[in-house]
């Protein structure tokens, strides 16, 4: 890969992980819809996006947790089982057309739960009485998706729980967080072990050093100054585009 090619990647991602992180995500979807644009091989993209969406997360984690946003009580039902179905998710060698057919799903998915989760009111969920019979079957569907395709899931538990109230409305930026970074270690595990994992010096430094610093400047920013409905509506139009894009070119 050329270094202007690398500089362009760079600086998007950059820019992605900054806004991503100002609501909690880590900015998977987006990374593969940018990848999928330069870079064919589906084991470099997949890779990539996950080792972005861990260096991201564990920032947004990091700060959620010391300010109180992110409850390890509650965020650990939705992720028992999601790590290991990740794993497994991760660990199937895809064929080149299948995964652009499956990340183009994902993509299309992704924008429409966004998109869902930016019009429909939400009001906090009191019972929870059935915590786990309804986390853990969501958790597990979502990691086993995330891993097939490298994304961390938190795009779509976001909204998920938004729709149905499970959580509280400022409690689940932090719940997709720490879903987003267990679930993105899993499926890199499951890519290792399936010895699908591909890096590629001095890209991976590169785009790495690229989210860590958009990361940290997203997480640490009050959201004062920006507006998250913008952010989310911009964002799933990008992914929605892309996604189409990836469908039309390979059914």
């Amino acid at each position: 890969m050329d270094t202007s090619t690398i500089l362009i990647i760079s600086g998007l991602f950059l820019i992605i992980s900054f806004l991503y992180s100002t609501v909690g995500f880590g900015g998977g979807s987006s990374y593969l819809a940018i990848l999928s644009l330069f870079i064919a091989d589906f084991n470099t993209i997949r890779t990539h996006a996950l080792l972005c969406n861990i260096a991201v997360v564990t920032i947004g984690c990091t700060i959620a947790y010391r300010k109180g946003f992110l409850s390890l009580r509650r965020a650990i039902p939705y992720t028992i089982f999601s790590v290991p179905a990740a794993l497994w998710g991760a660990t199937f060698k895809l064929s080149q057309k299948t995964f652009f057919l499956l990340l183009g799903v994902a993509l299309v998915l992704s924008a429409v739960a966004l998109f869902f989760q930016v019009v429909r009111p939400v009001k906090p969920l009191e019972d929870r009485k059935r915590v786990l019979i309804r986390s853990v079957p969501l958790g597990t569907g979502l990691g086993f998706l995330s891993g097939l395709v490298g994304i961390g899931g938190g795009i779509f538990l976001s909204p998920v729980l938004n729709l149905l109230n499970w959580e509280e409305a400022k409690k689940i930026a932090g719940i997709a967080s720490f879903f987003i970074l267990v679930n993105s270690i899993g499926g890199i595990a499951g890519l290792a072990i399936s010895g699908t994992v591909s890096v590629s010096m001095p890209f991976t430094l590169c785009v790495l050093g690229a989210v860590i610093i958009g990361g940290f400047a997203g997480s640490n920013i009050s959201m004062k100054l920006f507006d998250a409905l913008v952010i989310k509506r911009l964002t799933a139009l990008l992914i929605l585009v892309v996604g189409i894009k990836l469908l039309t070119e390979h059914i």
